[in-house]
């Protein structure tokens, strides 16, 4: 009796592991998608020529993933040219 519950306890636990590692990397990947599709809006107000559009846009996106340097370089940037500061 002890013996399978001895070899069910690894079972368990990579069982356990595998779960969480798969909700993580789902979660992580439908963040990914949110990012960049915001990014791309972003980046299509610049485009168009609507800077004070895409500063509130890339704004939010920093909220949402502060990691990310080449996005507060862009919006020191068009906060610059906007003259706020």
């Amino acid at each position: 009796m002890y013996t399978l519950l001895w070899l069910l306890l690894p079972v368990a636990a990579a069982s356990g592991w595998w779960g969480a590692n798969y909700s993580h990397s789902k979660r992580k990947s439908r963040v990914r998608a949110q990012f960049n599709s915001v990014y791309a809006q972003g980046i299509n107000y610049l485009l168009n020529e609507e800077p004070d559009k895409a500063t509130e846009v890339l704004v939010r996106l920093v909220e949402v993933d502060p990691d990310t340097v080449e996005l507060h370089l862009a919006l020191g940037s068009l906060f610059r040219r906007r003259g706020a500061g």
